[in-house]
């Protein structure tokens, strides 16, 4: 996620952050690309920290172009996979990367959000996502409707970065919402779940013009704390 607003390649700070909430237009293919490569250490915390077993029904939130998706549907334990993006656009290029997946009826891509899930209530074993929730103006709504979709005993995890590492992107100043691992641990108990686990590891060091730092990776593991 390099990428600075004093370069003649990338426009203000504001549309890039606009672009990260929901890539579009001719930016989208780019966008998704810096995504995918900065994000890959993030993706791979939370894909070692979920507890897939024997046939799973799974949602991604937000799963941008889907690249890594393979990596969680190619699972023999994988019974079936759902995604859900708020970005036409990452829509079809996660169709495009997936079409395997898609032919066979183990993955279904839809075009939506969080907020509003297009699925039945106690549909999904596990749900997760990754550098999603600065993005939800209102966490209780999308909370609310990811603890709907889950089973009684489904599991949600969250992969992110928190406050300190996402403060080095100065893109960051516009509309995003930033958390500490306490903050979102709060966030959780406040609306129906209660954490159990929290993985942390240290992405490899980057380097921005002589600058060099380490951002954090987070995966949070949180159970509903009842069923209603």
């Amino acid at each position: 996620m390099n990428m600075k607003s004093n370069s003649e390649n990338w426009p203000d700070l504001k549309l890039i952050a606009q672009q990260l909430r929901k890539p579009s237009g001719e930016l989208a293919a780019r966008v998704a690309s810096k995504m995918d490569q900065g994000n890959r250490p993030l993706f791979e915390l939370t894909r070692d920290t979920l507890c897939i077993k024997t046939a799973c029904n799974i949602l991604e939130i937000g799963f941008g172009s889907g690249k890594y998706m393979k990596e969680i549907w190619a699972l023999p334990e994988c019974l079936s996979m759902s995604g859900v993006d708020y970005s036409d656009d990452m829509v079809k290029q996660a169709e495009a990367n997936n079409a395997e997946a898609l032919t066979s009826g183990k993955l279904s891509l839809i075009n939506g959000s969080s907020d509003n899930l297009p699925f039945d209530d106690h549909s999904f074993d596990i749900a997760y996502c990754n550098m999603v929730i600065y993005f939800w103006d209102n966490p209780e709504i999308h909370l609310s409707e990811i603890y709907r979709v889950l089973k009684p005993e489904g599991k949600f995890y969250t992969g992110f970065r928190p406050r300190g590492s996402m403060l080095n992107f100065p893109f960051t100043r516009f509309n995003f919402r930033l958390y500490d691992v306490e903050d979102w641990e709060s966030v959780l108990a406040e609306n129906g779940f209660s954490v159990v686990g929290t993985e942390f590891r240290l992405d490899p060091e980057l380097d921005d013009d002589g600058n060099q730092f380490q951002l954090e990776s987070v995966c949070m593991v949180a159970a509903k704390s009842s069923d209603t």
